[in-house]
């Protein structure tokens, strides 16, 4: 049994429902079940609630467990969150999209990724076929933290040097043009950027990345984490990095090269055609 404390802010829509099961374990919200569940969920959003199992409840055997897919920089100054109160041992494990973490949760669920490999040959170029504009970008946090303002003064440097962005958000005043936008104009984008909010925040590549970018046929554009992180976990091949560029006129020149040469931009899919072709969708 897992024992989710409380849901994430508060909000049952923003978690598992109860009785959901993950493999052999069921989840639930019922304190009471304390004393029977191997590992006890405490998602940040909770971790300054009175409430907490502070000193009348542990079992040695019980996992506490820490769960985040914020950045500590967002918990800390956006949410003005802080985890002091949990040294000497409270928590026992930690459950976010850090690999080095005792559970490992990134942005990409395990069906998202095995569907990916169920693509063929003829999906692909299809889908490439329909690409007929450059790069898009989705933002609502425009500067909160000092990431998000470093973001959007990259992204204006692009635009400055000749890079065609189409900017929605609510930073852009423009939520409703974005709603309205369908799954084909979406994906007729050649590039995603992946801009995080965090700088270099080990691991953390959230959805920009894998369903704006990979899971939706474009090559992300990243800035944010650390080149080795996103190696050691993206496809190889599969993404560009801010990194590799000296300045942002550089790296808008080499989109719009890209732009115009297929064969090169082709190259950033060369990682899927590999394994499609070691691993075909018929195996599954």
């Amino acid at each position: 049994l897992l024992l989710l404390w409380r849901p994430p802010w508060g909000l049952f829509s923003e978690g598992r429902n109860e009785g959901f099961r993950a493999g052999e374990c069921e989840m639930t919200y019922n304190r009471s079940r304390i004393a029977e569940a191997g590992a006890v969920i405490f998602h940040y959003s909770g971790l300054d609630q009175e409430e907490m199992p502070w000193k009348h409840y542990r079992d040695s055997a019980q996992y506490f467990v820490f769960t985040s897919m914020e950045s500590p920089n967002y918990v800390m100054h956006a949410e003005h969150r802080s985890m002091s109160k949990f040294d000497g041992g409270f928590i026992n494990w930690t459950m976010t999209y850090r690999s080095d973490g005792n559970v490992f949760c990134p942005y990409i669920e395990s069906n998202a990724a095995i569907s990916i490999f169920k693509r063929d040959q003829a999906w692909l170029n299809s889908t490439l076929a329909t690409k007929s504009k450059l790069a898009l970008w989705v933002v609502s946090n425009c500067g909160l933290l000092r990431g998000s303002r470093l973001r959007m003064d990259y992204v204006t440097k692009l635009v400055e040097a000749g890079l065609p962005v189409d900017r929605y958000g609510k930073c852009f005043n423009n939520k409703e043009e974005l709603a309205k936008m369908s799954s084909a104009d979406f994906n007729s984008y050649k590039f995603y950027l992946s801009f995080e909010n965090a700088e270099h925040c080990k691991d953390y590549m959230t959805e920009k990345f894998w369903r704006s970018g990979i899971e939706n046929g474009k090559v992300p554009v990243v800035w944010g984490p650390k080149k080795s992180d996103v190696e050691h976990l993206a496809p190889p091949g599969s993404f560009i990095h801010a990194d590799d560029f000296e300045s942002p006129a550089k790296l808008a020149a080499y989109l719009l090269y890209l732009d115009k040469n297929d064969t090169a931009y082709r190259e950033y899919f060369k990682w899927w055609c590999v394994l499609y072709q070691i691993n075909p969708p018929q195996i599954w």
